[in-house]
């Protein structure tokens, strides 16, 4: 079956709320704190730039089974190695990538044997978003890792970069911030290939902090979809109706997790969502200039009955 924009559409919307299991950020020894410098900068001197489970997101396939999951760890870590490429950690596997492994346009890495790869989503190639001289606190990259055993693979998409220090956000004024999201929408069955069966939707972040009350909330609006590439080789993007709720939560730490939910007439029109599902983040930059996070998913298709996941990432500035 392919996954077209009302498939879309019911994995993100549902009668919405609930409780969500708390995301962890950073571990101390995991982060590098804004005062270090912006994230291109302190990866060209060496430090490795860790994606929590608040800053990312992702799937798990298995490739025999054409299944998917929610991966229960989608942690990772991206560091530039000797040649100037990127190494990343995720999965239980590090793929050193090297300068020939730079795709034709730029965007990205691929290994030689197509088992690992990943792009740059914050410039219009790697080289612009890995240049030391880009002031920006965060990051986001999109990848994926075949295991190299067990017919499983795992994509998804990472958010890192230099962390506010979280000892000084209670004296911050309130914040609003303004940027992007990204979803991508997969059925939990009958999952052949990524250009047959994986849908996407993007909106517009609006977020706002409230430092002093300790809490967080927002929304994704003026939303687009496409189906897959299988189903429309010229990737239009069309207008979708209804919004995302990034639902009030509790600041903890430098970062949140709250619940994700529909409004009425977008959940009314599509279908529903599962309990669970979440956005996450963390502040980044001086004055917690940036926030970005992931979006995790669960639904079911009105009109089949289909279960999906949805995977995704949001990226503000103040």
């Amino acid at each position: 079956m392919l996954l077209g924009t009302s498939a879309l559409l019911s994995a993100c919307g549902g009668s919405g709320g609930g409780m969500v299991a708390s995301r962890a950020g950073n571990a101390p020894a995991d982060q590098v704190l804004a005062s270090e410098g912006s994230s291109a900068e302190v990866l060209a001197e060496g430090a490795t730039l860790t994606a929590s489970q608040r800053t990312s997101s992702g799937i798990t396939r298995d490739f025999e089974a054409e299944t998917a999951r929610l991966s229960p760890d989608t942690t990772a870590k991206v560091s530039r190695n000797e040649s100037g490429a990127l190494t990343l950690v995720a999965g239980g596997s590090t793929i050193v990538f090297a300068p020939g492994d730079l795709s034709e346009d730029g965007y990205g890495y691929e290994s030689e044997d197509q088992e690992a790869g990943i792009w740059a989503w914050s410039a219009d190639s790697m080289a612009e978003q890995l240049d030391p001289t880009r002031p920006d606190a965060s990051m986001v990259f999109d990848y994926y890792v075949n295991a190299a055993e067990g017919g499983t693979g795992r994509q998804g998409f990472l958010v890192v970069g230099t962390e506010t220090d979280a000892a000084t956000l209670s004296a911050l004024p309130t914040a609003t911030y303004t940027g992007r999201s990204r979803i991508r929408v997969a059925p939990t069955t009958g999952f052949n290939s990524f250009s047959e069966d994986v849908s996407e939707a993007r909106g517009d972040l609006e977020m706002t902090a409230n430092f002093g009350a300790g809490t967080v909330s927002g929304a994704i609006n003026r939303l687009e979809g496409r189906p897959p590439q299988a189903e429309d080789p010229t990737r239009t993007w069309s207008a979708v109706p209804g919004s995302l709720t990034l639902e009030r939560t509790a600041i903890s730490g430098n970062g949140f997790t709250g619940a994700v939910r529909a409004d009425s007439g977008f959940t009314s029109a599509i279908g529903t969502v599962a309990a669970g599902s979440s956005y996450s983040g963390t502040f980044f930059g001086v004055g917690a200039g940036e926030v970005g996070g992931g979006l995790s998913l669960q639904g079911t298709a009105a009109e089949t009955g289909q279960g999906y996941v949805g995977w995704g990432f949001f990226s503000g500035q103040r």
